[in-house]
């Protein structure tokens, strides 16, 4: 895994994502797509965006503390602009959903039925401020602020993400890691499949789940032997993507639910600086460590950050409408 991670930011670094054919100057990978029971999604033409959330991270550590990549004071400064570039994430996927050829169930239509009304009262507020508490966890620590368009439900739960990526072997029920309490909060006994049934059946439209996950920095953590003695290793950097895996759209239909992810991260150049503060080396003078202080472009990351979604939504929906 950290060679891939190194690999990855070393093609980012070096020379550079592919460019997408309509968004020009916003340098980024392309989305690798999975996907789960795309049988489901036959005869799928009506739909509604039953839920939308943006998961901002604010805060990454190595699993020991020891290492951070912190741009909290940055990303909340002003929560309306988190709010914003959400409403505008939501705006742009509206647009993508026609454009893909699908009927939309309108924004207003769908607040206004009971069904969904219930749904409403069940969920919780945003924007929801989620820590795993302490460092600790496979991936380290981290804080995240979730959001949701005015009037949609705020959904982590339900349409089975732990499924999502393939090749974690023996890892069916994978837990997610960036929430608190090791993945449990107070939805997690909510029935969310059983209220969208009844919705789906009110509107006779499939409904669509959005998550999607910004994280902020890679992490690592290792050990190694030499004779007698361990060796641990760890760090961190920022950059700024798409998450694999959480980064999902989930589409309930008659009851069923088909998936579709990101199996890799998208990589995004261009929001973060790097400043070294102090590099240390051993006896011998290899260097063994470097004290890195990272900033973030907030004007940078509000440009780019709904332009790359749009595209890796749209992606999602081709692959949707392929299989319709």
């Amino acid at each position: 895994m950290f060679r891939r991670i190194i690999l990855a930011l070393a093609l980012l670094l070096a020379v550079g994502p592919a460019l997408a054919d309509d968004l020009e100057g916003v340098a980024f990978s392309q989305p690798v797509i999975g996907d789960n029971d795309l049988d489901d999604l036959k005869g799928v033409q009506k739909v509604a965006i039953a839920s939308f959330v943006v998961q901002y991270v604010t805060i990454q550590n190595t699993t020991d503390g020891g290492a951070q990549v912190n741009f909290d004071a940055t990303l909340n400064a002003d929560p309306a602009k988190l709010q914003a570039l959400t409403e505008k994430m939501y705006q742009d996927f509206q647009t993508g959903i026609k454009a893909a050829g699908f009927e939309l169930v309108s924004h207003d239509t769908l607040l206004a039925t009971p069904e969904y009304k219930t749904m409403q009262e069940k969920s919780s507020a945003t924007p929801l401020m989620m820590e795993t508490g302490s460092p600790g966890s496979k991936s380290g620590m981290y804080r995240s602020y979730f959001y949701t368009p005015k009037g949609i439900i705020l959904n982590l739960k339900g349409d089975e993400y732990e499924n999502h990526k393939k090749g974690y072997s023996g890892f069916s029920n994978l837990g997610d890691d960036t929430l608190t309490f090791t993945g449990r909060i107070g939805q997690a006994a909510i029935n969310w499949p059983y209220y969208d049934e009844d919705l789906q059946d009110a509107l006779g439209a499939a409904t669509l789940h959005v998550r999607v996950f910004i994280p902020i920095a890679y992490v690592w953590s290792g050990k190694s032997y030499a004779g007698p003695w361990t060796h641990y290793t760890n760090g961190s950097m920022a950059a700024v993507r798409l998450g694999e895996r959480f980064t999902r759209l989930a589409v309930g239909h008659k009851g069923d639910i088909a998936k579709i992810y990101l199996t890799e991260d998208v990589m995004i150049k261009g929001i973060t600086d790097a400043k070294m503060i102090k590099e240390t080396t051993n006896l011998f003078g290899k260097v063994t460590g470097r004290e890195m202080e990272w900033s973030l472009k907030m004007d940078t990351y509000e440009e780019m950050i709904p332009k790359v979604v749009d595209h890796t939504l749209t992606k999602f929906l081709a692959k949707m409408k392929e299989n319709i």
